[in-house]
């Protein structure tokens, strides 16, 4: 694919229009448009543009009023928008006349290459359903005349975190854009990988292996099934490893060839987990289903099955035999199937029923009395209705995205779960987003005396609403703590801790230590230079 944004604003919808922000954008792919509403900030469009949610490579419509500029959030969304891949945007306006883009907010787009657009003045009456028809079907021309879409998937999957670049993803991406289902088969006749399309789609992958021979490669025609599916098998190049394409419409022998070239590609960058690899966690996380439940049933442990797990962060230099000996003694006192591996430096743990909540308490009492030592630094994650892969997959995500804020949210635990995983996000989209609510709070945090500030992240988020142990941690009495609560608690109109009055401050102090922890750390760059 090879439409870019100077191709696009000569189509007659966008002809008219003229660059005011981030020119050199101008060569930037476009693979599809949406409509946003640049100044809302609901919860929807919140979760659209994250990082794991939103599409690389998109040109965004949107409409503002001449005055409805609000420079700092503004600001915020074009880096947030241009962080998740987003190319520009096409602005319409609401009023009598263009409006003026301010200053800082072309220095911003500027400075990310994030493409604005003024749509012509005179084009009042033009509908945002004309201007996504014309870019789609110029989209939709290209992909027909040029598809050769390694370098774009490609490109797409080696952009995503580490712990998504795989060829699990890159199946996934080949199979929405050409419309199929896809498998790699090996030079055994097994199933390396595999991804329907649409989700729902039924393919009996066990019949189609026991007719894949009687399947010419690379030309002939495709066979048909009974349902009118059509099957098509094509061998990746310089590799015995072929790919079976299943769909309503016969695919091209030009596209089967983009497709082999681009999944051999991906095996060569991230294939490299061959069929002797034992780890059942890695097939897990790398979306390997196939490889997955051949290892599940060697060790006779269904992945689908998973209800509970565990991911123990350790230090590079920890004994990590011993400490998965450990942590497996530990684990089979409360569970009474498990297994587990290292990942990326991570020993995870996968449970069959998920343990009550003393036997959790239990485990994370063992766990500390370790007599080698080998715990004392770890970091280590309970989750319970995990729910099979798609589950244990989330739960790895959110562990290398979040586990960070966590600890600077909550920087005296050692012992999270996956509820302070998702405050953690909360906090760290709210913080990135600084929408209205959040500088309010942070501006009565700001307007308190440092003591009740401390006295509220310390009985709230470090000891669990307890005045004793918030006493030890300030080394204070207790009854300072009790007349610093009630003068907060005159403050504010309610009392700390009682839900749901506490929710919006629960995430205020998240904020604000997010905030503390990033000045910190910009503090200790700007001495060590």
């Amino acid at each position: 694919m090879s439409v870019r944004v100077r191709d696009l604003l000569k189509l007659p919808t966008l002809s008219r229009s003229h660059v005011v922000a981030g020119e050199a954008g101008l060569d930037r792919v476009v693979s599809t448009v949406s409509v946003i509403d640049f100044t809302a900030t609901s919860v929807a469009q919140r979760e659209l543009y994250q990082p794991e949610n939103s599409a690389n490579e998109q040109l965004l419509l949107t409409s503002i009023d001449q005055n409805n500029y609000d420079v700092v959030t503004d600001c915020r969304q074009i880096e947030q928008l241009a962080k998740n891949g987003c190319v520009g945007m096409v602005v319409y306006y609401v009023g009598d006349k263009v409006p003026t883009l301010p200053p800082k907010i072309k220095e911003t787009a500027d400075q990310l290459n994030f493409l604005m657009v003024f749509a012509q003045e005179t084009q009042k009456n033009l509908s945002y359903s004309a201007v996504i028809s014309e870019i789609m079907f110029a989209i939709f021309q290209d992909r027909m005349r040029h598809p050769s879409f390694a370098p774009t998937i490609i490109g797409r999957v080696s952009a995503m975190p580490e712990y998504r670049r795989s060829v699990g993803e890159v199946l996934k991406l080949l199979a929405a854009e050409i419309d199929a289902s896809l498998a790699i088969i090996d030079n055994q006749g097994g199933i390396l990988y595999r991804e329907t399309w649409p989700k729902d789609t039924a393919v009996n992958w066990e019949n189609l292996l026991n007719v894949v021979e009687q399947i010419n490669i690379n030309g002939e025609l495709p066979v048909t099934t009974t349902d009118g599916m059509k099957i098509t098998h094509w061998q990746l190049p310089n590799s015995p490893y072929t790919v079976l394409i299943i769909s309503r419409q016969t695919v091209t022998n030009l596209t089967c060839e983009r497709v082999a070239e681009t999944l051999q590609t991906a095996l060569n960058l991230w294939g490299n987990q061959s069929q002797d690899d034992e780890n059942l966690i890695r097939a897990i996380i790398q979306g390997q289903v196939v490889r997955a439940a051949q290892l599940g049933r060697q060790y006779r442990f269904d992945p689908k099955d998973t209800q509970a797990a565990l991911v123990v962060s350790c230090p590079n230099n920890v004994n990590k035999s011993k400490l998965k000996k450990w942590v497996d003694q530990l684990t089979l006192r409360i569970a009474g199937h498990m297994i587990s591996d290292w990942y990326n430096d991570q020993l995870i743990v996968l449970l069959e029923k998920s343990p009550s909540y003393q036997e959790w308490q239990s485990w994370e009492s063992g766990f500390k009395k370790d007599d080698q030592q080998l715990t004392a630094q770890c970091v280590v994650v309970s989750a319970t209705m995990v729910d099979g892969f798609g589950g244990i997959q989330r739960l790895y995500q959110l562990v290398s995205q979040y586990m960070s804020a966590a600890r600077t949210i909550l920087p005296h635990r050692s012992f999270f779960n996956q509820a302070d995983l998702e405050f953690a996000r909360g906090c760290q989209r709210e913080l990135q987003e600084e929408g209205t609510e959040v500088i309010r709070w942070q501006k009565r945090l700001d307007a308190m005396q440092h003591n009740l500030v401390e006295t509220l992240l310390t009985f709230l988020l470090d000891t669990p609403q307890n005045i004793e142990q918030a006493s030890d941690l300030l080394y204070v009495h207790r009854n300072t703590i009790k007349y610093r609560l009630n003068k907060i608690s005159n403050r504010f109109g309610f009392v700390p801790g009682v839900m749901p009055e506490s929710f919006e401050l629960y995430q205020a102090l998240g904020v604000h230590r997010l905030l503390r922890g990033n000045e910190e750390a910009d503090e200790l760059n700007e001495s060590n230079k």
